[in-house]
């Protein structure tokens, strides 16, 4: 059975990504978990600087992710709808930090078959031909990795 890491960020880039892998499974019985990867430091400045060490900073993003989380669902909703009828697994994950590098960590966390994003997403940050995230992912991970264009 293959694995398939399915990175989103809501973009329409990230959602020709979630078509192409459900394409793809309907050809080998696989696993799609899909991953979108929020980034913390769209909380508030002036939540940032009521921070105390005493607080953990799960308490912080806790206050912060029922807005957060609630655009995260939406976002693997979106994307998991191309898989509707289809006999492939779904996972949803929500997770904090630097995209690509949780990408990457999860990646290999869990032994993905493969990795696969969009050549880039909602930055709109252009590095010669791939986005930023993409192409640190391309160049970090231990799994395979399928951009798509």
């Amino acid at each position: 059975m293959l694995t398939f890491l399915l990175a989103v960020d809501g973009s329409v880039s990230s959602l020709k990504a979630a078509e192409k892998t459900s394409e793809l499974t309907k050809f080998h019985e696989s696993k799609v978990s899909i991953l979108t990867v929020l980034d913390i430091s769209k909380i508030e400045l002036s939540e940032l600087q009521s921070y105390r060490p005493e607080e953990s900073l799960d308490k912080l993003i806790e206050k912060n992710e029922g807005d957060m989380n609630k655009k995260g669902k939406q976002i693997l909703n979106d994307a998991a709808e191309y898989f509707k009828g289809k006999n492939t697994e779904i996972k949803k994950i929500i997770k904090y930090g630097d995209a690509a590098d949780v990408i990457c960590d999860y990646a290999e966390e869990k032994k993905f078959d493969f990795i696969i994003l969009a050549d880039k997403g909602l930055s709109g940050v252009k590095r010669f031909f791939l986005g930023s995230i993409s192409d640190k992912v391309v160049r970090h991970a231990k799994s395979s990795v399928i951009i798509v264009k």
